[in-house]
């Protein structure tokens, strides 16, 4: 990825994504697993694994919240998400009640993605209230904890996409497309400040995009190289160009295309 071609439309980058969500999702299963369960990581990219048993020397690792989120994204944009449910399921160690915008984005993502409404006497899979209802009460309680503290909530990445993920579980488009806006824009402002590879592929609005796509058959309404086609449609290539698009092109100027199938 880069500047000049974010789009991650070519194999070498949709392997590398495929690299950073099987490292990332073995720090998570570290966290979740170690040392007391048995467990194995192993990365495609260098083609190496390492297996780890019950009982092995060492201290449990905790793992922070930013990459417990980052984790996450990266599996609902791989596909891989349910794979490794019971893992980020005890990677967590949430605070009392979420009350911070992070923790309450990560109890959302599990109630809608995983339907895991963080009650082992709950009903599985939770009703569609069910899970407007958790994302409710998270925005309550950070409402609420900003109040406290005096500050505005309104304006961080994480509430804004808790919001939109609210949207997204109650199949309100417009208000989806409204709250990811929103959220690219705190990106795209925090992306002029910093040359921090994070401001260029800003994992929870591709997730969200992602979801939407994949469950709501919602396009983004925003066109950006920054929500790449081919990690939101989570499609290996791009569709082949059709007849009257390779025309239209050809007679705007000249075109290069390969033969179907090529």
């Amino acid at each position: 990825m880069s500047v000049s071609h974010p789009a991650l439309d070519t194999p070498q980058a949709e392997f590398v994504l495929r690299a950073a969500e099987q490292a990332a999702s073995g720090a998570v299963a570290f966290a979740a697993y170690f040392p007391g369960h048995p467990f194995t990581v192993f990365l495609d990219y260098v083609n190496f694994g390492v297996s780890y048993d019950a009982g092995a020397d060492g201290s449990p690792v905790s793992l922070g919240m930013s990459d417990w989120l980052d984790a996450f994204c990266l599996a609902v944009l791989t596909g891989t998400v349910e794979g490794h449910r019971e893992a980020f399921y005890h990677a967590r160690n949430p605070q009392e009640e979420a009350r911070f915008p992070v923790d309450a984005l990560a109890d959302g993502l599990m109630a809608y993605v995983l339907g895991d409404l963080g009650d082992d006497d709950a009903d599985y899979p939770p009703t569609e209230a069910q899970v407007l209802g958790a994302i409710d009460g998270g925005l309550a309680r950070i409402r609420a904890f900003g109040a406290e503290l005096g500050r505005d909530v309104g304006g961080r990445p994480d509430y804004l996409a808790l919001l939109a993920l609210r949207a997204l579980a109650a199949g309100d488009r417009e208000a989806f497309d409204a709250a990811l806006s929103q959220l690219l824009l705190t990106y795209r402002s925090f992306g002029e400040v910093s040359t921090h590879p994070s401001s260029l592929l800003p994992l929870p609005p591709l997730a969200l995009a992602a979801l939407a796509y994949r469950r709501r058959g919602w396009t983004p309404a925003e066109e950006s190289d920054y929500l790449p086609r081919a990690v939101v449609t989570g499609r290996k290539t791009s569709d082949p160009a059709s007849r009257a698009d390779m025309v239209a092109a050809l007679r705007s100027g000249a075109e290069l295309f390969e033969r179907p199938g090529e």
